[in-house]
Formats: C-alpha cells, structure tokens, sequence
C-alpha cells in the first residue's frame, strides 16, 4: 500500500514540473506553491485518517462496525502520509535552493 501511494506522489511531483516547465516557461516559484500545498493536504489527511483509526478502530464507522472493510484507516494514512512525502520534499528542495 505505501509503494502505490509514493508511486502516486512521485507522478504528481511529475505532473506539476511539467506544468511549471511547460506552462509558466520555467517559473519554479509555482512548483513549490503546488508541490506544498498537495504535500499540506495529504499530511493533513493522512493526520485526520490517523486519528480516525484511533477514535473509531481500524474498521468501524459512527454508525456500525464493518468487518468487511477492506481497507484499514491506518493504511490509508500510510497512503497519504507516501504520497505526501515526495511532494512535500520537493518543495523543500526549492525553498533551500533559494
């Protein structure tokens, strides 16, 4: 599960250089404003995932537990704290490179 959302995180940093590169002729300043805020929003995600598992279990909603669930919410927080990684390193890269 994490190697399918770093794979994801790696396409999007993808995504978002070739839009910079190719739509804003080679403005770096948007990657970082994009790049950080894709690498914002699936931290927070991954956080609120997290902190769901807790409260409510692996499997269990407000309103039943399901034991067919096929999914934890602790591997879905991992899918999103990997896809937040290379985003968010991305952006760091650019801040430091200055």
């Amino acid at each position: 599960m994490i190697k399918k959302g770093l794979i994801a995180g790696i396409v999007m940093v993808g995504i978002v250089l070739a839009l910079a590169l190719a739509a804003f002729t080679g403005k770096w300043s948007y990657l970082y404003f994009v790049s950080g805020t894709m690498g914002a929003v699936s931290l927070v995600l991954a956080l609120a995932y997290l902190i769901d598992s807790i409260v409510l279990g692996s499997t269990g909603t407000f309103f039943s537990v399901k034991k067919t669930r096929r999914v934890s919410r602790v591997e879905d927080a991992k899918r999103f704290g990997a896809i937040a990684v290379p985003n968010v390193l991305a952006a760091l890269i650019y801040v430091a490179a200055g």
